[in-house]
């Protein structure tokens, strides 16, 4: 055997017995996947839609969250269905096209699941029309002017509250038996030099007809005010809220518990109004969303 083999055989033992001590690679496992069925209704969001987001897993989860152009999106757990339930608002000066709903899952087995799904929103068309007012409501004085600053900031600091549980149960329901006269994102100019949108409902009331509370929660306000005049403000949770003005007469106090139906007070003509009737408002995390899409929703009890 000539040298150069004696050396190249030598070189190449140890290296066959140091490669058959090395383990044989692993093969990558795949990363956890879960899958995340998101439906939204209405199934057509536009501008101004309240909307309930109904989610199902093929995994159980311990918990669901999400984030919705800036706001936290709050869920429960209906049983029977088996599936999560949470509120989400699109504001009237949402720009049509897609936009993304982000979702964050903790599996009953610890493990943490992100996904993002795009929701398409239209445009919604709402027209227009003129009012006339008192022209205080207008060119308000210096004393009112200060008293319309003052519950300004009462209403950013209730409005800004937020109530991670949730207090409402079942469907909304309308607060009085009267028909709807006015619609939510009508353009209203009054008197002719100012402009504003309608965020509410309003509903044919005489003076006098009971009002009842659309579903169960906490009074923040229940007061006398310049524009909505007798003013009462319901919170049912995580950030929902529901608004009622106008009222010739106020039949519970701030921080009262109400259950759906309950009188809340007297429908009138108080406030900024051209007669008698009852205006409701509906907000989500402090955007004022439709209130018509809020009592066509089939809402859960999340039992």
């Amino acid at each position: 055997m000539s040298g150069i083999l004696k050396i190249l055989l030598l070189i190449s033992l140890p290296l066959s017995a140091l490669s058959s001590q090395i383990p044989a690679p692993q093969t990558p496992q795949p990363p956890h996947s879960s899958t995340l069925l998101v439906r939204w209704e209405p199934s057509s969001p536009v501008n101004g839609s309240l909307c309930i987001l109904r989610v199902r897993s093929d995994q159980p989860l311990k918990s669901l969250s999400g984030t919705w152009q800036g706001h936290k999106v709050f869920f429960d757990f209906d049983a029977t269905s088996m599936t999560w339930y949470g509120l989400a608002g699109v504001g009237i000066d949402t720009i049509s096209g897609q936009h993304q709903l982000a979702l964050e899952a903790t599996l009953t087995s610890g493990v943490r699941i992100l996904s993002n799904h795009p929701v398409l929103i239209g445009r919604a068309n709402y027209r227009s029309i003129a009012l006339s007012v008192p022209r205080k409501f207008t060119e308000p004085g210096p004393e009112m002017l200060a008293r319309i600053n003052q519950e300004k900031m009462l209403k950013n600091e209730v409005f800004g509250r937020i109530t991670k549980d949730r207090l409402w149960e079942g469907r909304f329901i309308a607060p009085v038996n009267g028909i709807m006269t006015e619609g939510y994102g009508t353009e209203r100019t009054f008197n002719r030099i100012q402009q504003t949108v309608h965020l509410g409902s309003d509903f044919r009331a005489d003076t006098g007809t009971y009002v009842g509370a659309m579903n169960s929660g906490t009074v923040l306000i229940a007061r006398e005010m310049f524009y909505e005049g007798g003013f009462v403000v319901i919170d049912h949770g995580q950030g929902l809220l529901t608004l009622y003005m106008h009222l010739s007469e106020i039949n519970v106090r701030e921080g009262d518990a109400v259950k759906g139906g309950q009188t809340i007070g007297l429908s009138g003509a108080t406030g900024r109004v051209t007669g008698p009737h009852l205006h409701i408002g509906v907000k989500w995390q402090g955007i004022y969303v439709n209130p018509a899409s809020l009592l066509m929703m089939e809402m859960a009890n999340h039992n």
